[in-house]
């Protein structure tokens, strides 16, 4: 069988065709957006809402912590330190508890844009020995600052044992941005 010229390029192109289909072709892929520097907690503004109500009932209360970036794009840690306090500023026997979750590590926070959490106790006197603690303050410590803000509630554990204080991990909230 005699090959002219024309054929064996022909050949030797569908060949190459061949091979390049065969070969993976590697789409750019884009570089993750860089890491948001953390926030200035002295551009961060902490405020609550009970939402009317919606956290309370058998035997158990609650309030939504929000944190509001007054500042340019930031980050978070998403389980930031809480604690509570009295009227006197005693910090009180309260133990902050999370759910074991997947979450992130840290969440980012848009300028104008709030960032929020629930917190969750016990209300009422269920157990057979109780003890309460009136909260007068929470705080929440980011970096070395602490933000606070006032909350009037009554919280009940077991008597020989810190009160469990359960909350959820910071997550974005949707929404436009408010004027900062």
């Amino acid at each position: 069988m005699k090959c002219t010229r024309a054929f064996a390029a022909g050949l030797s192109i569908a060949a190459l065709a061949l091979i390049g289909a065969a070969t993976p072709v590697r789409a750019a892929v884009p570089a993750a957006p860089p890491a948001a520097p953390a926030c200035d907690p002295a551009r961060l503004r902490l405020a609550l809402d009970g939402r009317d109500g919606d956290f309370n009932g058998m035997s158990h209360g609650g309030t939504e912590v929000s944190i509001r970036n007054l500042g340019p794009d930031c980050s978070l840690p998403a389980l930031l330190p809480v604690a509570l306090y009295d009227a006197r500023g005693v910090k009180l026997p309260v133990q902050a508890r999370t759910a074991p979750a997947p979450r992130p590590a840290r969440l980012r926070l848009g300028g104008g844009h709030r960032a929020a959490m629930s917190l969750r106790w016990v209300s009422g006197p269920v157990y057979a020995r109780n003890r309460s603690a009136h909260v007068a303050e929470v705080r929440v410590q980011v970096g070395a600052a602490s933000l606070r803000a006032p909350l009037d509630a009554v919280m009940y554990g077991a008597a020989g044992a810190p009160i469990a204080l359960d909350r959820t991990p910071l997550r974005a909230m949707e929404g436009m941005a408010a004027d900062r």
